[in-house]
């Protein structure tokens, strides 16, 4: 037991939080065997997972707050062996976060994790899920999947020894916040997002049993450089300032410094599409490629011409970069394929605009209206 805490650990809220935990890793521990159930399994009962899981939550409280008031009461009145109940606790914690922890990382190395169907590869971006675009970015590079895999595998293993659970807490806890972050914002399933932040949970738990030692060493320990000194204390201020202030005052000069990046920023629909003073019919962009059907302007990544309706296909359209003059309404794209379009936008609003301009000896003629995605 660390020194850092005695005063702690005989507080009621202290072993509330401890016996908690170790009561929740008790019945997640149970609950293990479910991993191996069929998916018929799943399918018949998974609605009713939510509910468990709020359920667990409720007993792992009631009886880590009841267990916590009668060993709360009895340490004020008589001796008892704290420190060996803290042990077990707290060996409880570690060995169920080891477990839990390590079966995601070998998970990912197995290959049951982070894999993508085929079907999902053939719809389009717009179409996928927070989970299916999450599954499919950390399962493009096997790689990194594996580098994941051995911090989370690694830190798991020195959470086994109390000697190294500092340093495995350290090596996992920026990991699993990142988990939490991503569960979160990318709308993974309830399960996952319960898990991580019952494991960083726990974790935190444990940093906290050496916040004392922690502070000496990330804020009351200083560097044996002599200071700098400077006739002012406010220049010192000033120049700590100056790198964040100057990476923000120069991207924004650069978004200011290009305009037209937002202006026309978006996907455009071509209404009526006439060219050499033809009207193309709706169903031209089947046999020619240069029968647009979809304009994509993307600021500092360019723009794109597309005769798809339904999706961008690079060999099919036409990708280059593109500047726009607001003041005269000229907009000038260089193709990659060599050519370029010199045309003028005219009746330009938020939703619609009007593009008339010449591009590979053919004049062209286009009414657009934004689509909104």
């Amino acid at each position: 037991m660390t020194q850092d805490l005695a005063d702690s650990r005989t507080s009621w809220f202290f072993k509330v939080c401890e016996a908690a935990l170790a009561v929740t890793a008790l019945l997640n521990l149970l609950l293990f065997p479910l991993e191996f159930m069929p998916l018929s399994f799943y399918e018949t009962y998974g609605q009713y997972f939510d509910y468990v899981m709020g359920s667990l939550m409720a007993i792992a409280l009631i009886a880590s707050t009841i267990y916590s008031l009668i060993w709360h009461q009895r340490e004020q009145t008589k001796p008892i062996d704290s420190p060996l109940r803290h042990a077990w606790l707290q060996g409880i914690i570690r060995y169920w976060l080891a477990l839990s922890i390590a079966t995601y990382g070998f998970a990912k190395i197995l290959k049951t994790q982070f894999q993508t169907a085929d079907y999902l590869l053939d719809m389009p971006i717009s179409a996928v899920n927070g989970m299916g675009l999450t599954w499919y970015y950390f399962g493009y590079s096997y790689a990194l999947a594996v580098i994941i895999a051995l911090f989370q595998i690694g830190g798991s293993i020195l959470l086994l020894y109390r000697r190294t659970t500092l340093l495995g807490v350290m090596i996992l806890l920026p990991v699993m916040i990142n988990i939490v972050l991503i569960n979160v914002f990318f709308k993974i399933s309830s399960g996952a997002l319960f898990n991580s932040i019952i494991f960083s949970l726990a974790l935190v738990f444990f940093l906290g049993l050496h916040r004392k030692r922690l502070k000496v060493i990330f804020w009351d320990l200083v560097g044996h450089l002599p200071p700098i000194a400077f006739r002012h204390g406010w220049i010192k201020h000033c120049l700590r300032l100056l790198p964040i202030a100057v990476a923000f005052i120069s991207l924004k000069a650069l978004i200011i410094s290009h305009p037209y990046d937002q202006m026309l920023k978006g996907t455009w629909k071509v209404e009526k599409l006439i060219r050499n003073g033809q009207v193309q019919p709706s169903t031209a962009w089947l046999t020619d490629t240069r029968a647009w059907s979809r304009i994509y302007f993307a600021g500092y990544e360019g723009c794109a011409f597309s005769p798809n309706p339904y999706r961008f296909e690079p060999s099919e359209g036409l990708m280059g970069s593109y500047e726009f003059d607001s003041q005269q309404n000229k907009l000038q794209v260089a193709f990659y394929s060599g050519d370029t379009l010199r045309a003028r936008i005219s009746h330009r609003t938020a939703e619609a605009m009007r593009l008339q301009g010449v591009v590979h000896h053919d004049t062209v003629d286009m009414q657009l209206i934004r689509l909104h995605r």
